[in-house]
């Protein structure tokens, strides 16, 4: 039997065909809309689904998607990073294909992935923990997914970690951990950084000159030795991501925790290193283990394809709301 797995990230949608072992026999990735309406969405996802699976017989669809959700619904009220604010999921997908849809947070989904088909099989507490654009989570405690009333019980991203910060997230919060520390944020926050402090850096000289620096560029200048870079990551940016990781830990008292996300993955050790250094400053409960997803990229595609390959027992009630969906 064949599922299909969508990741529907703030920039790109990755749309896969999974099989019941968790391996993906095929996969594609399309962007964002940049504009359109609350249909938009699932009919770029629509047309995605259609182009990959061709004639196979599709049993279900898995969809892992940013956030904030609301689960009854199956939409996305108001997602911070995306180009379009709100969106339709789940109605038009059913309509459209008449087969089971799932429809879960994306790292929600990411740690079903790792509970069925990764590292975390045999695992009871579990959280994963993406690094993209933005940070999420997906957390289960007991061999229970949480869920909560509207399915953002891990928005761990917007949890509070500096009270004084005048950084405002793209919720409209402030001091959140994801505006302090994600992927969309390293550019302007590396600014308020810089604020009052001088460097002998090419990036401070880039910075004072008000170029555009990217987070990618602020690693790479990392890697080449420059001082702004080194002192902004080592002592700013894994303060952040250990103190946000130890929140997570004192919440959940998780066995293992995995990271994940473009932002992680592509920085493995220096994340290790960065996050062991501080984490005890932080923490009140023995450590979790940490590691990385062996699955990559593709830990959202996996996850969302395990979501409605074996459904949480949480996400039951919303499941059996959509098949008023179904002629």
């Amino acid at each position: 039997m064949v599922y299909i797995g969508i990741d529907v990230g703030a920039t790109f949608i990755r749309v896969g065909l999974v099989d019941e072992g968790g391996s993906i026999i095929d996969k594609l990735k399309v962007r964002q809309p940049s504009s359109g309406d609350e249909n938009t969405v699932a009919e770029v996802i629509i047309k995605a689904v259609k182009d990959l699976a061709k004639s196979k017989s599709i049993v279900g669809i898995g969809i892992g998607s940013i956030g904030p959700l609301d689960l009854k619904s199956g939409i996305v009220p108001l997602a911070p990073n995306a180009p379009i604010k709100r969106f339709k999921l789940v109605e038009p997908i059913i309509r459209e294909f008449q087969i089971p849809v799932v429809l879960g947070n994306d790292a929600m989904a990411a740690v079903w992935g790792e509970y069925v088909f990764g590292i975390g099989k045999g695992i009871r507490n579990l959280v994963y923990i993406t690094f993209s654009t933005g940070i999420g989570a997906g957390v289960i405690v007991d061999g229970h997914l949480l869920i909560g009333k509207d399915g953002n019980a891990h928005e761990i991203g917007h949890a509070v970690i500096d009270i004084d910060s005048n950084i405002q997230c793209g919720c409209g919060g402030y001091g959140h951990w994801e505006a302090l520390g994600s992927g969309a944020n390293v550019p302007r926050v590396i600014r308020e950084f810089v604020k009052g402090k001088t460097y002998r850096s090419r990036l401070y000289e880039r910075l004072s000159r008000n170029e555009y620096v990217s987070t990618e560029e602020v690693f790479q200048a990392y890697y080449d030795g420059d001082e702004l870079a080194r002192d902004f990551i080592d002592n700013f940016l894994m303060r952040v991501h250990a103190a946000g990781i130890a929140t997570v830990m004192n919440a959940y008292d998780p066995e293992l925790m995995v990271l994940g996300g473009s932002m992680a993955l592509n920085n493995k050790e220096l994340f290790r290193a960065g996050i062991e250094r501080y984490l005890g400053r932080y923490l009140t409960v023995r450590a979790a283990r940490i590691e990385f997803t062996e699955f990559g990229d593709d830990i959202g595609i996996v996850g969302a394809a395990a979501l409605v390959y074996k459904v949480p027992d949480s996400l039951r009630e919303f499941v059996e709301g959509y098949n008023k969906y179904l002629q």
